[in-house]
């Protein structure tokens, strides 16, 4: 496989498992956050800022993983 086109792929399993982090840590974040911690009350000004923080964190997990993974899944094998 040429070089170019690993990197593609890399990239694009990068970008897929970021979005995917992303939608599934900051909407459980949010969500936890709604039905257990604040509810239907006022939340408070931090949770505006932690939540978005958390989000990026599973955006960053994610896009690691899933790249990482497709990295190394069309590398050069060896017979």
């Amino acid at each position: 496989m040429p070089r170019w086109l690993r990197i593609v792929l890399t990239i694009l399993a990068a970008a897929i498992g970021a979005y995917a982090g992303l939608i599934m840590v900051g909407g459980g974040a949010a969500g936890t956050a709604w039905l257990f911690l604040f509810g239907d009350d006022p939340w408070p000004g931090w949770s505006e800022i932690v939540i978005p923080l958390v989000a990026l964190a599973g955006s960053l997990a994610g896009a690691y993983a899933f790249g990482l993974a497709a990295w190394r899944s069309t590398g050069r094998y060896r017979s």
